[in-house]
């Protein structure tokens, strides 16, 4: 008898360890699991950031082909389940995801860095023509800022490419290089080009008033990319 009850204690303490063990893997299983997916929410929600971005710079360009400087720079980007939960999600990453992950990331915050970099550039611009007047501004500043604003209009343009592919393709994002991927990224990346020549090209036949008005339904009429 007393064996029989020393036997089922026995089971018994097993029996909880097995549970517990289980429902500790169910619940990190679980928690990875979640993380995964908010890190793809993350991303589908930088998309529409940068489109939003990619937007405020195309105005920018319409400035300087106008000759002017804007004043404006973009908010910075947050990334905030990157950050703090990726680390936590990596193991359950496979090598495809793992890259596109870091480098859509460091896109990310090379967009933010250029940002930074904008308003540097405009506040040494702003503070020239608040000190000397209008006429201070050569027309090399304007070119300065001109071609730092295509700069970084490239920069949101490439970090979006590399978003879309990776929510289109979440399993598997390769981005070995002479793939078809590799070769589609490098004619986005042309187009990339020509769009910002034609937002210049066209914007020189734009009435400068048409600056001052917040709404303008043209924007609305069409796509950036």
């Amino acid at each position: 008898m007393e064996y029989e009850k020393i036997v089922i204690g026995l089971a018994s303490v097993l029996a909880g360890w097995v549970l517990a063990q289980f429902t500790g893997i169910l619940k990190d299983f679980l928690r990875l699991r979640k993380i995964r997916k908010c890190l793809l929410e993350e991303l589908d929600e930088l998309e529409s950031e940068l489109e939003r971005t990619l937007l405020i710079y195309s105005r920018m360009l319409q400035i300087y082909s106008l000759k002017g400087i804007d004043n404006g720079v973009p908010s910075p980007l947050s990334n905030h389940i990157f950050t703090n939960y990726y680390k936590d999600a990596v193991l359950g990453l496979n090598k495809e995801q793992r890259i596109s992950y870091q480098l859509i990331h460091t896109l990310v915050g090379g967009v933010n860095s250029g940002m930074v970099e904008l308003r540097e550039v405009t506040s040494k611009f702003q503070e020239k023509n608040i000190t000397n007047g209008a006429g201070s501004i050569s027309g090399e500043d304007g070119d300065l800022w001109g071609k730092k604003v295509i700069c970084e209009f490239n920069n949101v343009a490439a970090a979006i490419w590399h978003i879309r592919y990776h929510l289109q393709n979440p399993k598997n994002p390769d981005l070995s290089a002479y793939t078809k991927s590799h070769e589609a990224y490098l004619k986005y990346l042309e187009s990339v080009e020509k769009r910002v020549s034609e937002i210049i090209k066209k914007a020189k036949t734009i009435p400068r008033e048409k600056f001052e008005s917040m709404y303008n339904p043209e924007v609305f009429a069409r796509e950036i990319l």
